[in-house]
């Protein structure tokens, strides 16, 4: 008869080490805000709608209704010219360093996408991988 097979190896003393954690903290350099005069954060990108809509210039009106809460408290007596001009650069999206965040790994290549669809279109837009 044919010699029984060999015994199974012994389990490893130690387990091997977990793999690294994913940090939760973005790594700054990506931010590049050098030049940037104007900076618009968005602190959970998910598929990029607030960055959307703010390239698409859809800020400004939305700041223009929005109740006085959401506003300094010099808002309520300001005149709608004077309210106008404090609002101005919004209408100017491209004139901003736009810094989106986003933790969850699985939503960053379609972001990746439109990061590139909007750096095409002039805007300094990135999406950066992590929270804030």
């Amino acid at each position: 008869p044919p010699p029984p097979p060999p015994p199974p190896p012994p389990p490893p003393l130690l387990s091997p080490p977990p793999p690294p954690a994913r940090s939760p903290v973005p790594d700054l350099s990506a931010l590049m805000l050098g030049g940037c005069g104007r900076v618009f954060i968005d602190g959970g990108s998910n598929m990029g709608e607030a960055v959307g809509a703010f390239a698409d210039g859809r800020f400004f009106s939305c700041a223009m209704q929005a109740p006085p809460r959401n506003h300094r408290a010099a808002w309520a007596s300001m005149g709608r010219g004077e309210k106008e001009a404090s609002m101005g650069p919004l209408r100017e999206p491209r004139s901003f360093c736009v810094r989106s965040f986003e933790a969850a790994p699985s939503l960053l290549p379609p972001l990746r996408d439109e990061e590139a669809s909007l750096r095409a279109r002039g805007f300094d837009v990135r999406f950066v991988d992590g929270a804030l």
